[in-house]
């Protein structure tokens, strides 16, 4: 198999996970200092989800959720292969199912949403995004002639994705899939890989976040600096440390790097790597003003953050649920 062919291979299975990350084994999120108090902490007050009962509130394996500007909160599950949506008092609305397949309303690759503030719903395959209205109906599916691994909405009517094209990562489309820009340059891996750069994963990570303020935060796959876009338009970078972070590196006959879910809220930006062992402590780095401060434990993946500055975690402890979270300072 030649190099590109390993790192499309990747690609397919990362398309299944909704994720990369490396396999944690002795890297472990460095401990604070004894006595150190973590410079937040999380309130609980609203949970989602049952074990048992109505399918409703019954989650297979959630990977990515989202709001809209009235903070109905939309919960993407790859398991049961739907997306299902409650108000922002966590009543149910209703669900939208994505069954397999190549059909406009059907996903091979179901590997994200996005919502925008007035309720227009993105659901990501790839190279094909389905778009469902305000009230749930479904409206078009529109094509996108290169790959998108991630997708998300900031703050905007339109639709942010990310995937390497033409030396940009990041690209906007209006709702009915008409291109209106790519910005940001691609990330230049390490000499011993420059041969790739323009590969998936090489330079762009999988995944990004975009926070209802209008900024969007871009991992870069090569080592621990964020950058921060907002406008369309580089605005800073924020650099971190954390043994847990692995940079692009080969893994058998492909290639695989730490996947980060980074939710701001307030003055406060979290930062999650993620190791795909269930049983690793899950942590997250806390940047104030750019300079980390600290971390906090965090008991599943943050996702997103409503205006109020709450973030909405995916769990799965006992049963998977969503969980949103006050910030305490």
């Amino acid at each position: 198999m030649d190099r590109k062919a390993a790192v499309l291979t990747v690609l397919g299975i990362v398309s299944l996970m909704a994720l990369v990350a490396v396999p944690g084994s002795a890297a472990r999120p460095p401990e604070r200092p004894a006595g150190q108090a973590p410079p937040v902490t999380l309130k609980a007050d609203l949970t989602i989800g049952i074990e048992d009962g109505d399918e409703n509130l019954m989650f297979g394996r959630i990977v990515r959720i989202d709001l809209d500007g009235q903070g109905n909160i939309y919960i993407l599950d790859f398991k049961f292969r739907k997306v299902v949506v409650f108000d922002r008092e966590g009543k149910f609305l209703r669900t939208i199912a994505v069954p397999p397949g190549q059909g406009p309303r059907e996903a091979t690759n179901l590997s994200g949403i996005a919502v925008t503030p007035g309720g227009t719903l993105f659901i990501n395959d790839m190279r094909k995004v389905i778009v469902y209205g305000p009230d749930g109906e479904y409206l078009r599916t529109f094509l996108i002639d290169f790959m998108i691994s991630s997708i998300g909405c900031a703050g905007a009517e339109e639709l942010t994705a990310i995937g390497p094209n033409n030396g940009k990562i990041l690209h906007a489309f209006d709702p009915a899939g008409k291109l209106l820009a790519s910005y940001g340059d691609a990330f230049m891996p390490p000499g011993e890989l420059e041969a790739m750069k323009d590969m998936p994963m090489f330079g762009a990570p999988f995944l990004f976040n975009c926070a209802k303020d209008g900024r969007i935060f871009v991992p870069n796959p090569h080592k621990y600096e964020i950058s921060v876009f907002q406008g369309r338009k580089l605005e800073r970078t924020i650099a971190g440390q954390n043994e847990l972070f692995k940079p692009v590196q080969k893994m058998g006959r492909g290639f695989i790097s730490t996947a980060a879910h980074i939710v701001p809220s307030g003055d406060l930006v979290f930062v999650s790597l993620q190791d795909p062992d269930p049983n690793v402590r899950k942590t997250a780095d806390v940047f104030r003003a750019g300079k980390q401060i600290g971390s906090i434990e965090i008991p599943g993946t943050p996702h997103v953050a409503d205006l109020q500055g709450r973030i909405y975690v995916a769990e799965i402890e006992g049963f998977p649920k969503v969980v949103r979270y006050a910030i305490v300072k």
